[in-house]
């Protein structure tokens, strides 16, 4: 929910945190569309700028605390900052507000794989393919999840369930053929 009401003091510290973050050509962009800023965030995390992305959202939070993909940007942001506790409670309160968002469950099974809560893990990644069962980074996501875990029999049914979808993924072809291969060294 956007706020009724902020401070033109606000606005001005916020606009000029923005000067100080974005280039000239973006801080145009953005004030002609303000939803730019998610767009400009996003890109900092894919270029690894994780600190600017975070900054970035944090003023998207102040501008519109319940929109998901800020909630969103700054889970993913903290993160890749290994402040794992914040973002899975940004990513917790963004489930909250969007319990059907299946990116938002994605990354929060993101985060809970990546500091080793392995049942939470899979938890979310269910309930997003659940919710979106076309996202295919998701059931890469889980297959690998399940083969970290040494759990190659339900790793070997994520993937056919994958490749039922995705037929032609060269990706998740050579997975399942290194889970068979796994699968076969095992029973030895």
């Amino acid at each position: 929910m956007t706020r009724p009401y902020t401070h033109m003091k606000d606005i001005k510290r916020y606009n000029e945190r923005l000067k100080k973050i974005l280039t000239s050509e973006e801080l145009s962009i953005f004030r002609k569309d303000r939803y730019s800023l998610i767009d400009f965030g996003y890109e900092y995390v894919d270029i690894g700028q994780y600190r600017k992305a975070f900054e970035l959202f944090n003023i998207g939070v102040k501008l519109n605390g319940t929109d998901p993909d800020i909630l969103n940007g700054i889970g993913i942001s903290l993160c890749e900052m290994g402040r794992f506790k914040s973002s899975v409670a940004f990513l917790e309160k963004a489930v909250q507000t969007y319990p059907d968002d299946a990116i938002i469950l994605a990354n929060l099974a993101g985060v809970y794989w990546e500091i080793c809560a392995y049942e939470k893990a899979i938890y979310y990644y269910t309930r997003s393919l659940a919710l979106d069962p076309e996202i295919g980074e998701t059931h890469m996501n889980i297959i690998n999840l399940y083969y970290e875990m040494g759990d190659l029999f339900m790793a070997y049914i994520s993937c056919l369930n994958y490749l039922k979808i995705a037929p032609q993924d060269q990706q998740a072809l050579e997975l399942r053929d290194d889970i068979i291969l796994n699968l076969g060294i095992s029973m030895y």
